[in-house]
């Protein structure tokens, strides 16, 4: 049994998207993070659909919930990018293999992270998208950087 733990903890991190770094903040990363499609980033992500990110996070305490917060960076420039509410308040909802709020300290999670890139923004390289799980109380329990190219 532990073994099949040990692997199920390996797997992700062997599938992992290369080229994601941490945040500047120093917050504890993902176990790993997959951009569907993408093997190295930057990872081209077309204008007017969405990007799927699944993150494999151990929640290091209890979380009764949980939200994503992103904030792109361009140029150094920090740019709040807004997520609809169906995303920020239903993200129990979207973790995967089982996983369900509340959510108890040491558990590792599969969380898959649907986020729109709409036609309006300008075709970009090297935009660097900061995803933080936050908690039910508003504190960061992961984070990580993606590098994007938006790409038309």
């Amino acid at each position: 049994m532990f073994r099949y733990l040990i692997l199920a903890a390996l797997v992700p991190a062997i599938l992992a998207t290369e080229g994601v770094t941490n945040c500047f903040a120093q917050h504890e990363q993902p176990l790993s993070v997959v951009v569907e499609g993408c093997a190295v980033a930057p990872c081209n992500i077309q204008l007017g659909t969405e990007a799927i990110m699944r993150v494999v996070f151990n929640s290091h305490r209890d979380l009764v919930s949980f939200r994503p917060r992103t904030i792109a960076f361009l140029l150094g420039i920090p740019i709040p990018y807004e997520l609809p509410p169906a995303i920020t308040d239903h993200a129990c909802d979207h973790l995967e293999d089982g996983g369900e709020c509340p959510i108890p300290a040491g558990t590792v999670v599969t969380y898959r992270f649907q986020f729109p890139v709409g036609l309006n923004y300008p075709p970009t390289n090297n935009l660097q998208i900061e995803l933080s799980i936050m908690s039910h109380d508003d504190q960061v329990v992961n984070c990580i950087r993606v590098p994007i190219n938006a790409v038309p």
